[in-house]
Formats: structure tokens, sequence, C-alpha cells
């Protein structure tokens, strides 16, 4: 059977989103970049008629992709780049981009805009030095945005100016650096559609899918018990036993532990980590517990157990589950990192807090995942969905597992920016967790992160930007150690 156009696009956006999946698993805002880049693009191309119709998902694939070589080359050409000092990266990476993806035909008209993204209008660019016109106009559109967003969104943990000065700089460059007759209309759309651009119609499959109404058959499912809800895992409830006993020794964690020997493998792992390195290596579960203690043992063995709960057989949904566990995972770190700061008595607890808050999204995706009707359907749109409710069902996931009050308050309350007087220092806690995660690329929620000065929860826990800039960084560093371990 002949293949339609509409088929062509399809297959090729398949393509394209499951090299931008590997980008992300390399570097989480490269990905954001590349995306806040085509967005851009497309919808500028579309308002000021700047190429034929037909042409814009050409430079708009190009631009998701401009970035590809930054993510495949050895890894001091992406740090270049993140630190600015990119005259070898911007040689470089964009004919590495042009090699990689050399043999797929359906880019081949996307390859000329990748390879010299980085050319300048008046000859001074590289790979090639073209000038002027000889720039192939995708381009010379992709450079725009390259470079404003660059400006006001760059990796963490360096800060984006404002788009007001962002814009002002490209102007300076205009007729050296960018085509003059392009800046003109770029001011006039920046100006115009300030913030993040909406995502470009990527017609992904045209069936159309209700999503209420499976979201409204899935609590129906659950409310007649065809969906089981998950259980904490035997061995949490096992260690939980033994630290509630009036003198719990790490034997007694040891022995229960042992009994699991994934887990075991994994804590001794853990153990041996940079984060927790001593003087000698640990070789079993009898040695790390002491250097660990009793209770970031449980810690580490609730969040080791709790990570089955966010794998799935689909295809589909696996890595987003795998980014929900890193965000749960982070927030529990930095949860932790804040209590320290602060000198709360228990910030184990707040591990904990930090690990659970966002247990319904888990229950929910998994859920959604075994829906035949939204298998095709763009996960994103799913999030949303879940993102609306998921909070009711981590309340009920926690009530369910024995969790006390500050628990479900933590859950209520992790995505809010205004508090009633009486909230807990824990809820706070939990909330500025959550919100530090988006500056070190660990949340499913796309869009800027709030800057410190705006994030409600920081103020009223007496934390400055500079202290939650520290705490984002340190997380950031515990994640890198310990997260490919659980």
């Amino acid at each position: 059977m002949a293949r339609t156009a509409g088929d062509t696009r399809d297959l090729l956006i398949e393509c394209v989103d499951t090299l931008l999946a590997v980008v992300e698993e390399k570097n989480w805002s490269l990905r954001q970049h590349c995306e806040r880049v085509a967005n851009g693009v497309a919808h500028f191309c579309s308002r000021f008629n700047l190429v034929p119709a037909k042409e814009i998902d050409t430079v708009y694939f190009a631009a998701l992709l401009h970035d590809f070589g930054l993510a495949f080359g050895p890894p001091e050409l992406l740090e270049a780049a993140e630190e600015g000092a990119d005259d070898v990266a911007l040689r470089q990476h964009p004919l590495l981009a042009e090699k990689l993806l050399s043999g797929m035909s359906a880019l081949s008209r996307a390859l000329p805009f990748i390879r010299h993204h980085h050319e300048h209008w008046d000859g001074s660019g590289v790979p090639a030095g073209l000038k002027g016109e000889e720039i192939p106009l995708g381009a010379r559109l992709i450079a725009l945005f390259d470079c404003f967003d660059g400006l006001t969104s760059p990796p963490f943990p360096r800060q984006g100016i404002e788009p007001q000065a962002a814009l002002e700089r490209i102007i300076e460059l205009s007729g050296r650096r960018f085509d003059g007759s392009l800046v003109d209309s770029f001011a006039q759309y920046i100006e115009s559609a300030p913030g993040k651009p909406e995502e470009y119609i990527r017609g992904r499959k045209t069936e159309s899918v209700n999503l209420k109404e499976v979201f409204t058959r899935i609590l129906q499912k659950f409310a007649a018990g065809r969906i089981a809800l998950p259980v904490m895992p035997r061995i949490v409830q096992e260690l939980q036993q033994i630290i509630d006993r009036p003198n719990p020794t790490a034997d007694d964690l040891a022995a229960a532990v042992e009994k699991e020997p994934v887990i075991a493998l994994r804590l001794v792992s853990i153990a041996n980590s940079p984060a927790y390195r001593g003087m000698k290596d640990i070789r079993s579960v009898r040695q790390a517990i002491p250097r660990l203690g009793l209770k970031e043992t449980m810690n580490l063995v609730v969040a080791i157990a709790n990570k089955s709960l966010y794998e799935t057989p689909s295809p589909h949904y696996r890595a987003l589950m795998e980014k929900l566990w890193a965000h749960a995972l982070a927030a529990a770190y930095g949860a932790k990192k804040i209590a320290l700061h602060l000198g709360l008595a228990e910030p184990d607890v707040l591990f904990l807090l930090g690990l659970t808050h966002d247990i319904g999204k888990t229950f929910l995706l998994r859920a959604f995942s075994e829906e035949e009707a939204v298998k095709t359907v763009d996960v994103k749109l799913v999030l949303t969905a879940v993102q609306e409710a998921h909070v009711g069902i981590s309340q009920l996931l926690l009530k369910r597992w024995g969790f006390d009050e500050a628990f479900l308050r933590a859950a209520a309350l992790h995505e809010k920016n205004e508090f009633d007087p009486a909230v807990s220092r824990e809820a706070l806690v939990v909330n500025l967790a959550n919100f530090l995660t988006r500056a070190i690329g660990y949340s499913l929620l796309e869009g800027e992160a709030l800057n410190p000065e705006e994030i409600r929860s920081a103020r009223l826990l007496g934390i400055g930007p500079e202290e939650c800039r520290r705490l984002s960084e340190e997380t950031a560093a515990l994640m890198k150690d310990l997260a490919h371990l659980f």
C-alpha cells in the first residue's frame, strides 16, 4: 500500500521523538532548549510567511535536532558549550550532527540547516565561513532562536537575562552575526509574543481520544475494585517493624535486607558511592549499615524497593516513568538537604516525604499505559490529565499505606505557591524541594523554573536565593553520584 504524506510525517515525528528521547537521557536541559528553539522558529515562520507552509516542517525538524551533535560528541564538547567556552563546540557539533543523521533520507533537506546554524552573516562563523545569503535561510532562522534561548534560558546553574535585554543584544549583532532583514521581524515577534512559545502542531495521529472519558473510566475501574492499588513492598514493612522496636540493631536490619538479594546488592553499591564512601570498601550489608546508619538504611531500602512501582511494560511510557522516578529521588534528597540546612529534627523523615509526594502520578500513569485507547496519544497530553488529578490519588495511596498526616499535607501542597499561615515547615520543605528539581532538570513539568525569589516556600523558610541555588547544586551532585545505583 502506498504511504501517504501524512503517514510519512507521522513516521518522521516518531523517529525524531526517539532521537530526542535519547538526547534527554544524555542531557535533559538540552532537549528542552531544542524544543523551545524549534517551536519558536516554526511559529515565527508561520506568522511572517518566511518559508512556504510545506517547508515549515523541515525547518522545525532541523531546529529540534540542531544540537544533536552535542549529545553524542565527547563530554568536553557539551561542557564547553554549557560553560560558554564554545569555539570548539561550535565548530564540531554541527558537523557531528550532520554525520550522525545523514543516514536518514527523510531528514536530508534539514541537514544543511543543522550544519550551518552557527554561520554568521558577515562570514565570521563556522564551520564553512559562509556569508550573507550563502547561508541557508533555515540556518539563519535557527541561529536567531538558538542565540535568544541561550541568553534567556541557559543551562543550570548559569542565570539567564531578561528577554528584552537578549533582544537588544541580538539587535546589536544585526548585520554582523544575524541577517538584518530577519532581525526586524524577529523583534516584532518577540515583543508581541513574550514567554514560552506554544508547541508547534506535530500531527502525531488523527484519532480523537477524549482523555477525560479515559480518566473517568480509570476511576470507575478503581472504585469497582478492578484496578488494584500498589502495595508497599514487604521488605519496607518488615524494616519499619524493626526500626520501631525499643533497641533495633544493625544485625537485625541486615538479616532482613539480606533476604532480598537485589536490594542488598544495591545498598552495598550505594554505601561505596562517593556520597557515602569511607576509608575502605564495603563488601556486605552488615558492613554497609553502620556506615549509613539505621535511619538512612531504612530510607535507602524504601527508595530501592519503591523503584519497582515505576516499572511499566509499555515502551511508550517507560521513559516518562523513569523520569518520574528521578524526580521523586531528587525531591527526596533535596528535601533532606533543606532539612539539614534548617537544622530540622528529623531530616530522614523529610527524605521519605519528598520520595512519596508525587506517588499518585505513578499509579495514574501506569493505569493510562494499560488503556489501549491512549497508547498512540502524545504522552504530554496524558501527563496534563494526570497533573490535574494526581494529588487526591497520592493522598489516598499514602493513607492506605499508613503514612501520617504530614505525608498527606506534603502531597496536597507540593505544587502550591500560596499557603495558609498555619502551614507546617515539613510541607514547605517538600514544596521547595519540588520546585528546585525543575532548576536541575529533574521535573516532569516543562517550562521555565521559578526564580528562587518567586518561591513563596523559600521565603517562609527563610532561605535566600543564593542558598536555594547552592542546595540545588548539592542535590544535583548527589543525583549524579547516586541515581544510577538504585
